[in-house]
């Protein structure tokens, strides 16, 4: 009986060996099916990543672009802003310049008259030209002193020269009319006699 029993479990033994090989095999088969359904998982997500990267990647670049609009618009109102600024004072000063030159033509007649006058009318006359004269300082005109300088074509215009003596030689000998500045830059150019 032990024959029996050792032959019969020498026949169950290769089943059992033959029936978990085949077990195996099969959970094998069912890991190797499932890591293949998960890579294949894997790899469409992947995808679906890449996919994402590349939108997310041209959005960045749509961003910056616009960025880069922004920052370009910005710096041109920024020069636009300055360039209305400057033309508002330059504007400003031409006005201003314009008017000046309109009043100073005033001081031509407030001079003229001047040497016209005696007593208490020259006095009551000086009072008004004088104030006249304080308004324009203020508004930024300054009279040129040219008498007994020497003759500068950038500020005066010479009329004639005049011989005044040796000493005299190309110095102003005589101021026809004043000349004016405003800003720094000449009004009006004084209308001079230089000696000769």
């Amino acid at each position: 009986m032990s024959k029996e029993k050792h032959s019969e479990h020498k026949e169950a033994a290769p089943q059992t060996s033959e029936q978990t090989l085949t077990e195996l095999e099969q959970a094998l088969t069912d890991e190797n099916e499932k890591l293949i359904a998960e890579a294949e998982s894997l790899k469409a997500e992947n995808e679906k990543l890449h996919k994402t990267v590349k939108r997310m990647q041209s959005s960045a670049d749509k961003s910056d672009s616009y960025l880069n609009q922004l920052v370009a618009m910005k710096n041109d109102f920024e020069s636009y802003k300055r360039r209305m600024k400057f033309n508002a004072e330059q504007a400003k000063s031409e006005g201003a310049q314009s008017v000046i030159a309109k009043l100073i033509a005033v001081t031509d007649n407030f001079e003229l008259a001047k040497k016209h006058l005696e007593g208490d009318n020259l006095k009551a006359f000086e009072m008004v030209y004088c104030q006249f004269m304080q308004i324009l300082n203020e508004c930024g005109v300054e009279e040129m002193d040219v008498m007994g300088k020497p003759f500068d074509p950038l500020t005066m215009n010479a009329l004639s020269k005049l011989d005044r003596g040796e000493d005299n030689k190309d110095l102003v000998v005589e101021v026809y009319k004043k000349g004016y500045t405003f800003g720094g830059k000449v009004l009006r150019y004084a209308e001079v006699i230089v000696g000769a």
